[in-house]
């Protein structure tokens, strides 16, 4: 059906904010973090409507429900869904959507939000309907997508509409009318990222994510830990990124100031004592990440940290690094994507230097600041012998941990564009299966089921090399972790040895 110009004039005075069930890989971890994008929205939100959040992933984690054979989903079950729904009557839902392999339950949930009554306004964003809009609007359940970022478009959205304005006349929207798709104008991007409110921590069920004790990236020294973002979008552009274009090509960042101001909320109202920066790149303006590390010490804020989706570097010379240590950084993410320069420089144009990684690590050590790597392998173009190059090089660094992940094609990806024009997929291409374990497709140079191979036995013999080489730092390091989840921690032991089957 789609946006029906009947709800105009409609008073939005109820909003519920609805990050939906999960879905995960087997090989994956189901992680408690805070849903940073409906957090903000509700900060945002809160002071022109009656705003509620639901975190359907946190409430209903121990909840699971198989999915296929490799992929489950967790979070309360869609009937409960619908029960809360029906309970607090919104007069509009949103639905975060992140990941492509969520739409699906996304869709879900707006359909059972219809469901309840046809009245209620739904609408979803994030990096999957952003890029993919048409191909979302059309399946009936869903009104709007607010494409990018989502802020202002859906307070305007919710103005808009009560005073009996049509969506055309808020900017960032994508809507389908009378089977037609349509968009209105581009969304001018947040110049002052200052004037976002701090998320709207206070709505989660803290208490609970905190008793599960998960993060992204599994490791944590303290909690209760936190997760925030300081800065929007890479100045890089990497081809198998989505989130560089989601942000529009552009890296803004918050104030040192601003973001110390968080900090010390985050210690002193809600008792954290870890972070977890989600930054795309923390540390790309160095004057400023050095301004942020250097207040956390002054204010003595006594917090561990560390940066699960990584750092690029470039930037990670001494001076850096004996500050990180000072301010309570304990391990860095160290994005290095790929060991072969070709790779870099001629697939996924990421301006890495090989040897800035070898220093980096190095120094690292040298300070104390345990290491943690990114690797991809399986980009189209990429040859058996360059991702061997990959692997060899990920062995040679000594980390203390490598997570190895393998290549997909994301909506909103130069990787999805060089796949469709060499027919690896189709239009017919389930996003929604998208797994970073797996490779789906087949290329000229391999087969997708070869490069799983290929990664699964790598990865696991070089966790098991590590654990024989240094028993003691590996379980230092994952003892917090194994105490919290004793039964994920058997769960990894036996995929572990499925892994050799």
């Amino acid at each position: 059906m789609g946006f029906q110009r009947a709800i105009i004039g409609k008073k939005i005075r109820r909003v519920l904010l609805i990050y939906p069930p999960v879905n995960v890989s087997i090989q994956s971890f189901m992680c408690s973090d805070l849903p940073l994008g409906i957090a903000y929205l509700a900060a945002f939100m809160r002071n022109s409507a009656e705003v509620s959040v639901l975190d359907a992933g946190v409430l209903g984690y121990h909840h699971k429900e198989r999915v296929s054979r490799r992929v489950f989903r967790h979070g309360l079950s869609f009937d409960e869904i619908e029960r809360r729904i029906a309970e607090y009557k919104p007069d509009l839902v949103g639905i975060s959507c992140i990941f492509s392999s969520q739409f699906s339950n996304t869709l879900e949930v707006a359909r059972r939000a219809k469901k309840i009554d046809p009245g209620i306004i739904t609408i979803t964003g994030g990096s999957h309907p952003t890029f993919l809009s048409q191909q979302c609007l059309e399946q009936d359940g869903i009104d709007f997508i607010a494409r990018g970022e989502g802020e202002f478009t859906l307070r305007e959205l919710c103005e808009a509409i009560s005073k009996g304005q049509g969506p055309e006349t808020v900017a960032g929207l994508a809507w389908r009318e009378d089977r037609e798709y349509k968009e209105s104008a581009v969304r001018p991007l947040i110049r002052d990222l200052d004037e976002i409110p701090f998320p709207a921590r206070d709505l989660f069920p803290l208490r609970e994510s905190a008793a599960i004790s998960l993060p992204l990236g599994v490791i944590f020294k303290r909690k209760p830990f936190a997760n925030l973002i300081t800065s929007r979008g890479c100045p890089y552009r990497c081809t198998f990124c989505s989130s560089t274009n989601f942000w529009g090509n552009k890296y803004r960042t918050r104030s040192p100031g601003n973001v110390l101001d968080e900090m010390e909320e985050l210690v002193k109202k809600y008792g954290f004592r870890e972070f977890k920066f989600f930054d795309d790149n923390l540390t790309a303006n160095s004057k400023r990440a050095k301004e942020i590390f250097q207040g956390m010490i002054d204010r003595k804020l006594d917090v561990t940290w560390n940066t699960p989706n990584g750092v690029h570097v470039a930037n990670l010379d001494e001076e850096m690094l004996e500050l990180m240590k000072r301010s309570g950084c304990y391990e860095l993410g160290l994005a290095v994507e790929s060991g072969d320069p070709a790779v870099l420089r001629d697939i996924i144009h990421k301006p890495t230097d090989l040897d800035q990684i070898r220093t980096a690590a190095k120094l690292m050590r040298k300070i104390g600041i345990s290491t943690y790597g990114f690797f991809i392998i399986g980009f189209p173009g990429e040859t058996l012998k360059q991702i061997q190059n990959t692997l060899d090089f990920a062995s040679s660094l000594d980390l203390d941990r490598i997570g190895c992940f393998i290549a997909n094609p994301l909506p909103g990806t130069e990787i999805l564009k060089v796949c469709r024009e060499k027919g690896y997929i189709d239009k017919d291409y389930k996003f929604d299966l998208i797994d970073y374990y797996e490779f789906k497709l087949d290329t000229a140079e391999w087969a997708g089921s070869e490069i799983h191979q290929i990664r699964r036995k790598w990865f696991w013999k070089y966790n098991l090399s590590r654990f024989l080489r240094h028993p003691v730092r590996f379980l230092a390091k994952y003892l917090p972790f194994i105490i919290a989840n004793p039964r994920i921690f058997l769960a990894v032991i036996k995929r572990a040895v499925w892994t050799w089957r």
